[in-house]
């Protein structure tokens, strides 16, 4: 059985202005995600991560959970320091 808050955005989701708002801040969530997820698989915690990228552990955690308000230097640095690459893909649109 479906909560209530399942049913109210399935419900949501068929708009197409929401479908499309909520596909994209689903794509800069999980810049985010990917970002903490592999600053743990490497074992580090925000602190080691900010004295690697020259910054604070707060900094870290804001990048973390909101990947938009940073700049892409900052994702560049945060992704050299968990061992990863930033990549920009833009594609035309269908």
């Amino acid at each position: 059985m479906k909560s209530s808050w399942d049913a109210y955005l399935e419900r949501q989701l068929k708009k197409p202005q929401v479908q499309k708002a909520f596909e994209e801040e689903e794509r800069v969530l999980n810049i985010g995600i990917a970002l903490a997820k592999q600053r743990k698989r490497k074992g580090l915690t925000q602190e080691q991560v900010a004295r690697q990228m020259g910054t604070s552990a707060p900094q870290v955690s804001r990048t973390e959970r909101k990947p938009e308000r940073a700049n892409v230097q900052t994702l560049m640095r945060y992704a050299d320091a968990v061992g990863m690459m930033l990549h920009v893909n833009l594609v035309g649109k269908h």
